[in-house]
């Protein structure tokens, strides 16, 4: 099962990948969470580690199944499994922010996207096979990792070539229509250069049934979908005994119909502390009840799609060289070269709702299968890629030179280097959304017009250049004092840059003007189907000389911001270990943790460019493991984090709301202090059982806010109604409590049977604050007017606890031969769990992403060379 800790070995043989994978043996597990191979026990920062074994046997296929088996992680899904982004230890990163937790693979960083939706933190589909381990890093890395690791990093190592010819075929097949096939062929050409080739196929249906009738696009008639190719060719060449270059380029596409998310509250009057209902939002929400009960004659795990294309496509490669020349026994020379491109498409209703309408009607039809087009649907929110182009697409180049030397006998060890990273847009992208207006084509704006009952008639246009420039210089050392003591320091500084071109437009398809209200001053837009600039401060008032209203097919040239933002800091580490025996670690440490200031680009007007935050983490720890009758580990680690200068997403509106438009924006606006425990232990009773288990205690809170007000008033923004997380708040998507429990037995059998074994894990999450509850009362300086009650503390936004229950089985060498054979059970009970909310308590309901049933699996595998 995936065990903390001990899932990881080095590559060898495998009657030593058996030995290795137990907890007596923690001793020899080997990680390079700082940059060199190291023994697990003897890294002074809180690891949890899978072997390619557990990750198989668990059914990991994403970065949201690591999270699920990962106390102190945990994974926003908003936009589908290929777009998850990570959480560690309370770290979150607010949507078209840049990343909090670095993922790594091969040792270089892993493109990831930049444009108007979540592009993820790069562990996509497909880079999931063949490996030799994931390490989890937990705590701010950014003096070998770089800035964006404030909350952790996680290392993907992909299996190097070897000196023997050796390889494997294996094929699943499961429910839900599972099929998948991966290959992994190792050829030593000769003594000096060694080739590996890997491919990997996956494919299974959707877990979501769509209760709509408009069909759910070119991927899949369910959501939730797993499809994709993927591909890795990895090279060992030695030139010299001293001079070895490893070349990896690893490709995957993914197309799959991504995740609805699912209306689990309607309401029909206001909630308490909530305004009332006008009576428009009593229809949405009885539209939202009258869904709820189409959807429940099809189950739990039942959504309605309104989108007909529907999808989320994503393609990614890399091609990574590293060259390490062992100059002398005391210095070791490395240059890491790396470019990658990553593409995206996000088409996805992100609500959830799916209103019922006849064509060009105003009454509500809540009957399934009335609907006969999308224009007899009409969505909350939806966004979609941009005509005949991308969501997401960028390119990343990285160079990095790095040093590493050791002297005084090997007391004294260091390392340091020069680091360039460039990530450069490969095309405009961006996104269209819908409020609350049916469209045949989005692409084509092929939409019903407005007031005619079923129809706003509002659609939004979005696109961007972005393009980051990152620059560091670090350098680490230890020195062993004594036997016992040792002492690292490390210091490294960051230079950053991040350009944006964008535009923001405002569609309107209006059957009849239309009376309103734009930043408290009436305004009246006209008939027809038309477009303007959506920053009025920057472009003028809708309808003025310089913000006119256009033909749609203007648009791409319109509307043009160019906004630069730079920072820099440093980030370092103080670390002091002490040994007092062979198996047994102390340490404790201070680093501080550094995020890059960026530009939100479509955030509200004057308030795009947002600045860095910084973290202070003090951490103390212990690893100790043991032998004997009941050999085992156990590793505890506590921390406290200072937290300044947080960037926050920030909601905006006025009251009452028809004065301006909804909008939010990213503003270094909070201080908050996180805190918790983490422990890993494991033990072997007796030979053959295998007991493991893991748990994360995480305590946030917010501690002060900044003048949020006086901040908007200054800009001239007409804002007053503005919704930060309110002082003494928990920080969304931290989970207080998270528990791994796992057990591994393996029968006494000869190996002429093979080797025969059982597992099971059981994982419990706690409640927690998934999002914020977006009502809240109106801020001023630092103190909230009771303008209306403030409803934080309501159950909108909480995911509930879940239980999940997980059950594998394998059998190694079947009857002595080169074959596997495994079976796997996931979500054994059928748990309901929730993974994403959407609070639109004000418009009449609440969504959440829900997660996947139960699902089993079989395997077989082929292989030679062993």
């Amino acid at each position: 099962m995936a065990a903390p800790a001990l899932a990881q070995t080095a590559p060898q043989s495998t009657g030593e990948t058996d030995q290795a994978s137990n907890p007596a043996n923690a001793n020899d597990i080997i990680v390079t969470a700082q940059r060199v191979e190291q023994r697990l026990q003897d890294v002074p920062i809180s690891i949890t580690v899978f072997d390619e074994t557990k990750l198989t046997n668990n059914n990991i296929q994403s970065a949201r199944d690591i999270a699920t088996y990962t106390p102190g992680l945990s994974t926003n899904n908003r936009y589908g499994a290929d777009n998850t982004t990570w959480t560690i230890r309370g770290f979150t990163q607010e949507q078209r922010t840049t990343a909090t937790v670095g993922t790594f693979f091969a040792d270089v960083v892993m493109p990831r996207a930049s444009g108007a939706t979540q592009g993820g933190e790069g562990a996509g589909p497909g880079y999931l096979f063949d490996l030799q381990n994931v390490q989890v890093l937990k705590g701010p890395q950014g003096t070998l990792f770089g800035r964006n690791s404030t909350g952790g990093a996680v290392l993907i190592v992909p299996k190097k070539p070897t000196d023997r010819l050796e390889g494997y075929v294996e094929g699943q097949l499961g429910d839900y229509n599972l099929r998948r096939v991966q290959a992994v062929l190792n050829v030593p050409i000769n003594d000096t250069f060694k080739v590996r080739f890997g491919l990997d196929r996956n494919k299974r249906d959707g877990y979501l049934k769509n209760a709509g009738t408009i069909g759910f696009g070119p991927n899949g008639n369910a959501g939730g979908s797993v499809d994709y190719w993927a591909a890795r060719v990895s090279v060992v060449a030695d030139f010299t005994p001293d001079i070895e270059n490893y070349t990896v380029a690893n490709w995957s596409k993914s197309k799959s119909t991504g995740l609805i998310p699912k209306i689990t509250r309607c309401f029909t009057a206001a909630p308490p502390g909530y305004a009332a209902f006008s009576a428009s939002t009593v229809a949405t929400g009885q539209q939202a009840c009258d869904q709820m009960a189409r959807e429940a004659t099809l189950g739990f795990w039942s959504v309605s799609n309104p989108l007909p294309d529907e999808q989320s496509d994503l393609e990614t490669w890399q091609v990574i060289n590293n060259t390490t020349w062992r100059a002398s026994d005391n210095l070791t020379v490395k240059n890491i070269l790396s470019y990658g491109e990553l593409r995206g498409i996000t088409d996805l209703d992100l609500f959830g709702a799916y209103k019922i309408v006849p064509n060009l009607g105003s009454a509500v039809v809540p009957v399934r299968g009335t609907e006969t087009s999308p224009n007899n649907v009409q969505p909350f929110n939806v966004t979609h890629s941009i005509p005949n182009g991308y969501s997401n697409r960028e390119s990343s180049f990285v160079e990095e030179l790095q040093f590493q030397g050791r002297s005084d006998g090997g007391r004294w060890i260091w390392q340091g280097g020069f680091y360039l990273e460039n990530s450069d847009p490969l095309g405009v992208s961006g996104i269209q959304s819908t409020t609350q207006t049916p469209c045949i084509d989005l692409a084509t704006f092929n939409c019903v017009p407005g007031q005619n009952g079923s129809s706003l008639g509002r659609l939004a246009y979005q696109d961007t250049l972005t393009k980051f420039r990152d620059k560091a210089i670090y350098f680490q050392t230890s020195y062993d004092v004594t036997d016992k003591l040792k002492l690292t320091g490390g210091i490294r500084y960051t230079w950053d840059e991040v350009d944006s071109i964008y535009r923001i437009t405002a569609e309107r398809i209006y059957s009849a003007p239309v009376a309103s209200v734009l930043n408290g001053t009436p305004i009246t837009f006209p008939a027809g189907t038309y477009f303007y600039c959506l920053n009025d401060v920057t472009f003028g008032r809708p309808g003025s000389a310089t913000n006119q209203y256009r033909p749609l097919d203007q648009r791409f040239g319109a509307c043009t911001e160019h906004h630069n933002v730079k920072s820099h800091a440093p980030t370092w580490l103080l670390d002091v270990d002490f040994k007092p025996m062979q198996d047994v670690l102390l340490y404790a440490k201070w680093s501080r943790g550094y995020r890059q200031g960026a530009v939100a680009s479509f955030a509200a007007d004057t308030l795009q460019d947002y600045g860095p935050e910084k973290v202070d983490t003090y951490e103390v720890g212990a690893k100790t493991s043991w032998r004997g009758m009941m050999p085992g580990y156990f590793n505890v680690s506590a921390f406290y984090n200072d937290f300044r200068n947080q960037q926050l997403q920030i909601g905006l509106s006025c009251l009452p709301v028809s004065l301006c438009a909804q909008t939010t924006a990213i503003i270094n606006a909070a201080k908050s202090r996180l805190w918790g425990v983490e422990v890993e232990a494991g033990i072997t009773p007796f030979e053959g059982l295998r007991l493991e288990a893991s748990y994360a205690y995480l305590n946030t809170k917010i501690l002060s806010i900044v003048d949020l007000q006086g901040l908007v008033t200054a800009r001239g923004l007409p804002f007053t109604d503005i919704r930060p997380l309110p002082v003494g708040s928990v920080i969304p998507n931290s989970i207080p409590h998270k528990l791994v429990l796992s057990g591994n037995y393996t029968f006494p059998l000869p190996p002429s049977v093979g080797k025969v074994t059982v597992g099971a894990t059981w994982v419990y999450t706690s409640r927690y604050r998934a999002v914020s509850d977006p009502f809240v009362g109106v801020q001023q300086g630092s103190n909230f007017v009771a303008v209306q009650p403030y409803s934080f503390a309501s159950e909108f936004g909480v995911l509930p606890s879940s239980k999940l229950l997980n059950l594998n089985a394998t059998w190694d060498n079947v009857g002595g031969m080169p074959v596997d054979l495994g079976v796997f059970v996931t979500n054994v009970t059928n748990a309901h769990v929730y993974l994403h909310s959407n609070v639109q308590a004000a418009s009449g309901f609440v969504s959440n992403i829900i997660g996947e049933p139960r699902m089993w699996g079989a395997r077989l595998r082929y292989k030679f060379g062993r």
